[in-house]
């Protein structure tokens, strides 16, 4: 997982908790005090899947709940980080349907051309005018709520309110998430 997740999270729970306990995040999960968190490089699926549940706890939330605060925070730096992607688009449906290449372009630096290729086949999208946006996930981590609460939080930033019908999901059983949404102007039915 590309470090930006993880330097995202410890800001956030800094932000939440204090300094103390971002240290705190850090030591449960065996990193150094000072340890920093690259945004260029790959990390390990199973230490993230650890800082998370370490969060969830120094925060007494539930991943669900990590998972909406943790979207804002994400928007927030991403906005500060790379501002020409929201620029190139005009709606959270163009941004969301140009998604899977963003994403793509985060791996595009990473060395090990086997785990650049896992991250460029997690997300893919079918635009078709006149339907929903569909968007397909496919990750072993299964955090679709993450997804799900980035989605609204670009919907939200473009002044639109997002629709999701969950069509498939690995919690469920299928081999990949995959998901509707609908946008609309806030303010307006659809």
């Amino acid at each position: 997982m590309i470090g930006l997740i993880q330097k995202v999270l410890l800001d956030m729970v800094e932000d939440l908790g204090g300094p103390e306990t971002a240290v705190a995040l850090k030591r449960r999960v065996g990193l150094a005090d000072d340890f920093v968190f690259r945004i260029d490089t790959d990390y390990d699926d199973a230490q993230m899947q650890a800082l998370l549940a370490a969060a969830c706890e120094l925060l007494q939330v539930d991943a669900d709940a990590a998972f909406a605060l943790y979207a804002k925070y994400f928007l927030r730096a991403a906005l500060e980080l790379f501002p020409a992607f929201f620029r190139m688009s005009d709606s959270a449906r163009a941004f969301l349907a140009r998604q899977p290449a963003i994403h793509n372009i985060m791996a595009s630096g990473l060395r090990d051309p086997e785990r650049r290729q896992v991250i460029n086949d997690k997300f893919w999208v079918m635009d078709q005018p006149g339907r929903p946006l569909e968007v397909n996930y496919r990750s072993d981590n299964q955090w679709c709520p993450l997804f799900l609460a980035l989605a609204r939080e670009v919907a939200a930033h473009y002044g639109e309110t997002v629709a999701i019908e969950i069509a498939q999901c690995r919690k469920r059983g299928a081999a990949q998430c995959s998901f509707h949404l609908e946008f609309a102007r806030k303010g307006t039915d659809g």
